[in-house]
């Protein structure tokens, strides 16, 4: 009975969203060029994307490729699939961050699959995260912030990762706010960036090193050796200061203490 149950849905839902495809291909027509990768070193996002028996193209989509680039859709509504309101991407300063606010997905299957009142992923230096807020898959309330690839699935049917992050072997990541899979049928990601990989150093170039103090060497007056000494800077006067040189009781500038040197004339 179980695996009969578990086919029914199946079907169900494979065949709701092969009907919305049918009904709303005209309004989902792939734009060119608008589902190209990001190049090697950039960071991108976009709030949502689907393939399968229904293609919505990465909408809206921004890399910082030329520079820091921000698009946002008020609005944008699927019939019997999917309702979402106020779409933002945005990527460039070494980060990229998308999110959707108000969101209802249905694929198709009768009672709403996911609803939200808002969910967000971002990143920075190839490392990332994100977030839900008031978000539930069916009857199930999903943590505000789950761990990383955490799964919630239907054998056979459907699987629902919440913040899937997928490392990239130059470095980079992508980070998904929830991605949907419905058996081999249909995908659908929510709020997703990827950013390159940081700078070892911080982000901030070559690294200045740490000079230690300067080693200088004085000859005690009739022993021809030499004796090293540390030369250190401070407010209170340099090395070899005497009594002279510190402030007096009133706390007045030190009267300077003269220093005896022989100079040789040459030329």
């Amino acid at each position: 009975m179980k695996g009969n149950s578990l086919s029914r849905t199946k079907a169900v839902v494979g065949a709701g969203v092969l009907a919305t495809a049918l009904a709303t291909s005209v309004l989902l027509a792939p734009a060119a060029g608008a589902t190209t990768p990001a190049a090697t070193g950039v960071n991108s996002a976009y709030a949502i994307a689907a393939k399968g028996l229904l293609g919505i193209d990465k909408s809206p989509y921004v890399t910082d490729a030329d520079g820091f680039s921000q698009e946002s859709l008020v609005k944008l509504n699927v019939p019997g699939v999917a309702q979402l309101n106020l779409l933002n991407a945005s990527a460039g300063a070494g980060q990229a961050r998308a999110s959707i606010a108000d969101l209802t997905v249905g694929l198709g299957a009768g009672k709403p699959l996911l609803t939200a009142s808002a969910i967000e992923s971002e990143c920075a230096g190839g490392k990332g995260n994100s977030s839900l807020a008031k978000a539930k898959l069916g009857d199930i309330t999903l943590d505000v912030a789950a761990p990383a690839n955490t799964t919630v699935a239907v054998p056979g049917v459907l699987s629902v990762v919440l913040n899937k992050q997928v490392k990239h072997d130059d470095g980079s990541i992508t980070i998904t706010a929830i991605a949907v899979k419905i058996d081999n049928l249909q995908t659908l990601d929510l709020a997703s960036v990827t950013c390159a990989p940081g700078d070892d150093n911080g982000g901030g170039g070559e690294t200045t090193p740490t000079t230690s103090p300067t080693k200088t060497s004085t000859s005690k007056p009739g022993t021809g050796t030499s004796t090293p000494t540390s030369t250190k800077t401070s407010s209170g006067g340099g090395a070899g200061s005497g009594a002279g040189d510190k402030p007096d009781a009133n706390g007045k500038a030190p009267r300077p203490t003269p220093v005896k040197a022989h100079l040789d004339v040459t030329g």
